[in-house]
Formats: structure tokens, sequence, C-alpha cells
């Protein structure tokens, strides 16, 4: 069965911006199409959302401004690789990369030993971020841990964050105030199905696969062993539960939950060759069918 290719979730929004190079900047400086110049420095990625920004002056050293070209963190650094509005890698010749957060107050960027990159911000200045045991944990103001660095991943998915610990087969549920949901049923796997209608592909603790959404709400129970998206058109989802002997069996499940294929076949699979088409086995027959033609009921083993 072809493996659901997961798109990844990013916070904020891009913007195209067609700065033209400014001509009286200094000729060794880059100045690229999305940047802008304000105040003498070049505000990098100026239409990117958030409130500071990295710019470079006329040698090329990096440093922190807002969005109207203040300077919050003088150039000091030989780059400066914004993550967040509070986050940063930065690249000093002959140290290490290191992550860095952003103290507004006092006008400087901190260096975080125990931390090595950031992955989503939850808002303003609370964060997921990665440390050197690559787990994921919860950070304030760079420094208060919220939630523990014991997760291998976490998504947020709607209003929702799914958090999977490290060394147990378990997944975490906390809201958008990060208050620990109490399900009333285990999560071993939580895996995004359809991003549009935040549609999640959930594990037990039964090793059981159903359909969750973002809320919480159960919308296909826990007795399937395969749910995968039907990569040419995400209405439809091919399925497989085992029967009373242990055998696996196949069918295809539209997007309002209904079986549109009986789940009797030996086995469904999309074509490696042919676009559109279906790999299906019953018994010792196996066709390659027109994906439409076999969910409409005009072909049948």
């Amino acid at each position: 069965m072809k493996k659901i290719l997961i798109l990844s979730l990013t916070i904020g929004s891009l913007y195209n911006c067609s700065q033209k190079k400014e001509n009286t900047f200094a000729k060794d400086v880059t100045v690229q199409k999305q940047d802008t110049i304000i105040n003498g420095l070049v505000i990098n990625n100026y239409k990117d959302r958030g409130r500071y920004k990295t710019f470079k002056n006329e040698d090329n050293k990096y440093g922190i401004s807002d969005a109207k070209g203040n300077v919050i963190v003088e150039s000091f650094y030989d780059g400066l690789e914004k993550r967040s509005d509070f986050y940063y890698m930065s690249h000093q010749a002959n140290k290490p990369d290191a992550l860095v957060w952003l103290d507004v107050q006092n006008k400087k960027l901190v260096v975080l030993p125990g931390y090595i990159d950031h992955h989503l911000n939850i808002k303003g200045n609370i964060d997921v971020v990665v440390d050197k045991n690559q787990n994921m944990g919860v950070l304030a103001d760079g420094k208060k841990v919220l939630i523990p660095f014991q997760y291998e991943s976490v998504e947020k998915i709607g209003n929702t964050y799914f958090a999977k610990q490290s060394s147990k087969s378990r997944v975490d549920v906390f809201d958008q105030n990060l208050k620990k949901d109490i399900l009333p049923f285990s999560l071993k796997d939580a895996v995004l199905l359809s991003d549009k209608e935040n549609l999640i592909t959930a594990t037990n603790d039964k090793d059981k696969m159903g359909i969750i959404d973002s809320d919480l709400k159960v919308l296909v129970p826990f007795e399937y062993s395969i749910i995968v998206a039907y990569t040419h058109d995400n209405h439809y989802f091919i399925v497989s539960k085992k029967d009373a002997g242990g055998k696996p069996l196949f069918g295809i499940m539209d997007h309002q939950f209904k079986i549109v294929v009986p789940v009797t076949y030996d086995h469904i699979d999309e074509s490696d060759t042919d676009e559109k088409k279906l790999e299906v086995t019953k018994g010792i027959i196996r066709k390659t069918v027109d994906f439409k033609d076999f969910i409409t009921g005009n072909y049948i083993l």
C-alpha cells in the first residue's frame, strides 16, 4: 500500500515582493528581490509577516530590526536565519551555529545552548523548540518550560496540538491553551489525512485505525488496519480491515465515510504505471481497472 504524503503544517503566510535592487547601496551587498531598504539597511524578506526582521548593513553584517527599520539588535553576526519572531539561527566565523532567542527589552540575542532548533510558534513568545537530544517541548520567553521535552513530533491541526512521545507509542493532545485533553480513547499515532477538512487518521492502542477531526470527534470507528487517501481524488480513501479469520480485506470509502466499494477484495492499490488506475485482486483474478468505473460499479471483478 502506498504511503500518504503528509504535508507539514506551517505557521504564517508568505507574500511575493518585487523590490528592485538599489544602485545607491554598497556595490558589494546583494539585495534580493524580496528585500527592501530602509534607513540604509537591507531588510530581509520585508513582506513576510512578523514584527521583527533580519537586516544587513554595508559590511554584510546581520542584526535585527522592527518592520520600520528601527534597530533592535546591532549588526554583529555573519548570518542570521529567522525561525520565528523571537528565535533565530546565528552564524559566526569560527563558532558553531547556535539557536538564539530575541530579548527585545534588553535588545540582545541570547544563546540557548541546550536547544538546536525552533519548530513552530504557538502564540506570542510561546514556541515549540527542539533540544539537543532531538526532543520537542514548549518554551515561553526562551527559558520557561511549559511542556516537557519528551516528544518526537508536535503538530498543529485545527486548534489542537498532537504530540507524539519519543519513548512511548503514545500521542498526547493539547488544546490551544496548552491544556492536555483527556480523551475517551487512547492514541498511539495520529497522521494528517486531509488538511482542508482537518481530518486525522488515528491509531489506538490496539493498532486499529479510525478517522477523527481536530475537535477529537470520532468520524470513523477504530476498526481498520489501513486508511490511505487516494492520490488523484482526496474525496476517497482506500481502506482495509481483517475478517474474523485475520485475513486482510480491502475496499474504498468516500469523504462522507460511506463505503462505496465493499471491503471484500483481497487487495486494492494504486497502479504504479497507469495514472488513475487501480490494481485490484479478488481470489485468483487480478485486474487493472479505471478508478471512476470501479467506484461507480461499472467494473466488477
